[in-house]
């Protein structure tokens, strides 16, 4: 899958509320330039969450802290 970027809140605000307004999917997405399955996305996700902000995605926690990554780094790099 293609890195994209993630849209501004500002962004899925404005999709939000042209789709109250009663616009279609199709609609909103020539007005703002964003593809018609994005604005699907964005709609549903405010149906479910009750927000347009980037929700957590799923993975491993880290196994080491910032500290420790700096201790490595140094070690690494004295050499």
């Amino acid at each position: 899958m293609a890195k994209t970027k993630e849209l501004s809140k500002d962004t899925g605000n404005k999709i939000v509320d042209l789709h109250q307004a009663g616009k279609t999917e199709s609609a909103i997405g020539k007005q703002l330039g964003v593809k018609k399955s994005t604005v699907g996305a964005i709609i549903r996700k405010w149906k479910t969450y009750k927000t347009t902000d980037n929700l957590p995605r799923s993975g491993a926690p880290r196994k080491i802290s910032p500290r420790g990554v700096k201790m490595i780094t140094r070690t690494c790099c004295a050499e």
